[in-house]
C-alpha cells in the first residue's frame, strides 16, 4: 500500500507499508533546482551535517549512537533528476517488532538531530569541518574522469545540453566548490531548510499515518517559508545539424558516445514504447548493439543504450577501438533506422519485454531503488506505481516502438580518443 501525505507545509511523505523485509528505511531529500550557482553548495550540505551535531559533536558519537540502535546506518544524497537536484540522507533500520523495543522513532530523532541541531562555531558550521568535506567533494568531482566510459557520457551530456540547466554535474563544478565558505554555506543551509520542497519516503511495517505522525513531530521544528516548488524538466531542442566532438586523452581505448533527443519524457503516455525501444536497441544482451553491433561484427567492447527519463534524452556508448570509428558510428545509427524501420523481430520484442517486467520486478525488493523510483514519481509530478508501469509495457506494440524510434532526433556525438592517434 502506498499513500504520499503532506505532514507540514511544503513537506510530503510517500510511504510504502510492507511486511517483506526485516529492515524499514526512509530518506529526507530537499527539492532544489538545478543550477551552478548553488549545486556545489547543496552537494556539501549533508556531508557537513553528518560530520557533528549538537548532541553528537564528532564522527565517533556518531557512530556510537547508530551502533545503540542495532547497527541503523544514515548516508548522504545528492541525486540529480532532470533538472532538480535533490540532497538529504537515507537511512535504514531494523524493524521494532524484531528487536521488542522502539527503534523507528529513535532513528528519525537522530536523524532531525543532524538535520537541524548542526554543530556550529561563531553561528555558523566549523570551518574545519567546511574544508574537510570540500576536499572530499573536490576529489569526487576530480575522480569523475578515472572511470573514462562514465566521463565520456558525462562530457556528452554537457556539451548537448551545455546552455541548459541540465548541463550542471550533479556535484558542480571544481571551482565553485573552492570559493565556498562555512558561513556562506551555513546561510544557504538555512536557506536550504526553509525554501525547498521537503521530499520524504518510508517503506517498512507501520501504516502511512503512523509514520506521518512521527515524522510530522520529529520534524515539528522544520522552518518552512515560500517552498520551491519544481515545474518539471525543460526538453532542449536538437540542433539543426548534428554536433560531432573530438576530445583526446591517454587512453588506449576510445568512447564513442551518441547523445539523441527522445520528444518523450517519463510524463508522457508513449514513454512505456520509449522504454521497450530503448531495451530492444541497446538496453541489454539481446539488443541489436549488443548482439549485432558487438558479438556478430566486433566492432565494440561494450554497446547500449540509456535514456534520461526526465530530460528526454537518450545515451548511445560504445567503446571502441580509435581506428573504428566511423564503422562502428555507422553501424549504430544503422541499428537505430532499423528500429524506425520497424524491423524488429518477435524474439527481439519479447527478450525486451522480459527484461523490462524483470528489471521492475527486481527493484521492488530493492528498498533502495523503490526510494529512487518515488522520488522520481515527485519530481515527475506522477503518482503511479512500478505495478502500473509493468502493466502499460505489456500494451506496448511494434508500431509504438516504430514510432517512438522515429521521434529521435541525433544531437551530439562525443568521442574519447587516445593523445596519439
Amino acid at each position: 500500500m502506498e499513500q504520499r501525505i503532506e505532514i507540514l507545509p511544503g513537506v510530503f511523505l510517500t510511504a510504502v507499508q510492507t511486511d517483506k523485509f526485516k529492515t524499514g528505511c526512509f530518506s529526507i531529500n530537499f527539492l532544489r533546482p538545478m543550477c551552478r550557482a548553488e549545486a556545489s553548495m547543496n552537494a556539501l550540505i549533508p556531508s557537513v551535517l553528518l560530520r557533528a551535531s549538537e548532541r553528537y559533536p564528532d564522527i565517533p558519537s556518531i557512530s556510537a549512537r547508530l551502533d545503540e540502535l542495532y547497527g541503523a546506518s544514515m548516508g548522504t544524497l545528492v541525486r540529480k533528476k532532470g533538472e532538480v537536484q535533490l540532497v538529504g540522507f537515507f537511512a535504514d533500520f531494523i524493524e521494532d517488532a524484531l528487536t521488542g523495543e522502539p527503534v523507528f522513532v529513535p532513528v528519525l530523532e537522530f536523524m532531525a538531530e543532524i538535520l537541524l541541531h548542526p554543530l556550529t562555531k561563531n553561528g555558523h558550521f566549523v570551518p574545519e569541518f567546511v574544508e574537510g568535506e570540500k576536499r572530499n567533494l573536490s576529489n569526487a568531482i576530480a575522480a569523475r574522469i578515472n572511470d573514462k566510459r562514465s566521463y565520456a557520457t558525462s562530457r556528452l551530456l554537457q556539451t548537448m545540453c551545455r546552455e541548459e540547466a541540465y548541463g550542471v554535474p550533479r556535484l558542480g563544478e571544481m571551482e565553485d566548490v573552492a570559493r565556498v565558505g562555512a558561513e556562506g554555506l551555513y546561510a544557504h543551509y538555512k536557506k536550504v531548510l526553509a525554501e525547498s520542497q521537503a521530499e520524504l519516503f518510508y517503506m517498512g511495517r507501520k501504516t502511512p499515518h503512523e509514520a506521518a505522525e512521527c515524522l510530522q513531530r520529529v520534524l515539528s521544528a522544520l522552518p518552512r517559508a515560500q517552498a520551491f516548488m519544481p515545474v518539471g524538466t525543460v526538453q532542449g531542442p536538437a540542433p539543426a545539424a548534428p554536433r560531432e566532438v573530438r576530445e583526446a586523452l591517454d587512453v588506449t581505448q576510445g568512447k564513442l558516445c551518441i547523445g539523441l533527443r527522445t520528444g518523450c519524457t517519463v510524463r508522457d503516455e508513449s514513454y512505456p514504447a520509449l522504454l521497450m525501444l530503448n531495451a530492444i536497441y541497446g538496453g541489454g544482451v539481446t539488443s541489436k548493439l549488443f548482439q549485432n553491433v558487438r558479438e556478430q561484427m566486433s566492432l565494440c567492447y561494450y554497446a547500449g543504450s540509456s535514456i534520461e527519463k526526465f530530460k528526454g534524452v537518450m545515451v548511445v556508448s560504445a567503446g571502441i577501438e580509435f581506428d573504428k570509428y566511423t564503422t562502428a558510428k555507422d553501424e549504430i545509427l544503422r541499428q537505430l533506422e532499423l528500429c524506425r524501420a520497424g524491423e524488429i523481430t518477435d524474439e527481439e520484442f519479447e527478450a525486451a519485454r522480459r527484461y523490462i517486467l524483470s528489471e521492475l520486478k527486481l527493484a521492488q525488493d530493492s528498498p533502495g531503488r523503490l526510494d529512487d523510483f518515488y522520488m522520481g514519481q515527485v519530481v515527475a509530478g506522477l503518482s503511479g506505481t512500478m505495478d502500473e508501469l509493468a502493466d502499460s509495457v505489456l500494451c506496448v506494440r511494434k508500431d509504438d516502438v516504430a514510432a517512438a524510434a522515429r521521434r529521435l532526433q541525433l544531437d551530439t556525438i562525443y568521442f574519447l580518443e587516445g593523445e596519439n592517434t
